[in-house]
């Protein structure tokens, strides 16, 4: 089950690194679908979280105003250590987890994160399907309590029984599509 977590947390990685890689200077400033983000916003919170989330539970050694490469690297190295996600970890809002659950959560906010940068930069919104499923019933299993929190996901959207899963995936996340 955790190298089943790597494997997704690689494939958002790559995601958002594609798009990060796309950002051209002009659009730094550019709003995003994140009210209030800017693109350089966005990809701020987004590789803070992927620091807190993942870099901090599997022992990334990840300076505090690392970038989204150097962030990227050195969570992608501390994976290659045997068990990085294996024990518990005590989170406020969750108590004490399996680190694997925390470090998915990690990675649904780095995919989720990635489309929001793409529609902003206009550049490709196709998510890895694998890891589209996986988030998307990760956040069907989280408490509603837990996922509308502040500063978390917005009300799901309705949306159509028959729409493909990423747009079911993304309209449940609050994201107008």
């Amino acid at each position: 089950m955790n190298q089943q977590h790597i494997d997704l947390w690689e494939q958002a990685a790559s995601a958002f690194d594609q798009r990060y890689q796309a950002v051209a200077e002009a659009q730094w400033s550019a709003a995003t679908p994140c009210e209030g983000w800017s693109v350089k916003d966005l990809v701020d919170h987004a590789v803070g979280t992927q620091r807190m989330l993942g870099g901090g539970m599997v022992g990334a050694e990840v300076a505090e105003d690392a970038d989204w490469p150097a962030t990227r690297d050195a969570i992608s190295d501390a994976l290659k250590a045997e068990g990085a996600l294996d024990g518990m970890t005590n989170h406020p809002a969750f108590g004490e987890v399996p680190k694997s659950m925390l470090f998915g959560i990690g990675t649904s906010d780095l995919l989720l994160h990635t489309w929001d940068l793409a529609r902003a930069i206009g550049a490709d919104e196709t998510l890895p399907s694998e890891a589209v499923t996986a988030c998307y019933m990760g956040l069907q299993r989280l408490p509603e309590q837990a996922r509308l929190a502040e500063g978390r996901f917005a009300p799901s959207i309705p949306c159509a029984e028959d729409a493909d899963e990423q747009t079911k995936l993304l309209m449940f996340s609050g994201r107008q599509v």
